[in-house]
């Protein structure tokens, strides 16, 4: 099943990254000479989705910049605030309005691999009536060795042992963010709601997770051939 809608988290001020993100934001930055926007859009592009949105804050002019003059067609949603992972959905929920979108973070270096694991998250999310799906990976398999494990699964059920780190690839159904009010909040809030409820499933990812942490992994990153 293809997902119609997805967006794109572009917002943060990317502070691990200083002194670099002063000029530039970070999902402009480039790793094979490829901006890290790219990887999300062009992953986006090969699941299906044909509406892409994407949030902006910090340095938005030269995302919305970028945007307009290479894609035109994907829809932003400017924050005067910046309103962390959880309101910046709530701020998109007219656009998210399909039963089910991708949420995306920009600063993981998105590739082809990823896309079984992604397909077979997206169909074990909504074929099994979970709520919302992330799509995790082991520890051991991360580029950045210093990345702290977030959740743990118990069969099918996501759960708050921290053993997985996550990807910043994830589903939901839109029926989340109805009652939510506009404010600042982190989407944990909402994953923490469906772990108690047993709502929320996952997928582990079996190859490198590359992710942009900070700037000495940035640094490594780009001398190594990562190519979409």
């Amino acid at each position: 099943m293809d997902l119609k809608k997805g967006i794109i988290l572009c917002a943060g001020y990317g502070k691990r990254v200083l002194p670099l993100t002063k000029t530039t934001p970070k999902p402009l930055l480039k790793i094979n000479e490829v901006p890290l926007i790219e990887y999300s859009i062009r992953i986006l592009t090969e699941l299906g989705v044909r509406e892409i949105a994407v949030n902006v804050h910090h340095l938005k002019d030269k995302i919305i910049d970028y945007l307009k003059s290479n894609y035109p067609q994907i829809k932003i949603f400017t924050e005067e605030i910046i309103l962390d992972t959880g309101g910046a959905l709530v701020n998109a929920k007219t656009f998210l309005s399909d039963d089910y979108f991708i949420v995306l973070n920009s600063d993981t270096v998105w590739q082809k691999n990823y896309i079984p694991y992604m397909k077979s998250l997206i169909h074990k999310t909504i074929n099994n009536n979970f709520y919302a799906g992330l799509l995790l990976s082991r520890k051991e398999k991360s580029f950045d060795n210093n990345l702290k494990p977030d959740f743990s699964l118990n069969g099918d059920i996501l759960i708050n042992k921290k053993h997985h780190i996550y990807t910043g690839f994830q589903i939901m159904n839109s029926e989340l963010l109805q009652e939510r009010k506009l404010e600042p909040f982190s989407v944990k809030k909402i994953w923490d709601d469906l772990i108690i409820d047993k709502k929320i499933t996952g997928v582990l990812f079996e190859d490198i997770f590359y992710h942009t942490t900070d700037l000495y992994i940035y640094n490594k990153l780009k001398i190594k051939n990562i190519i979409f």
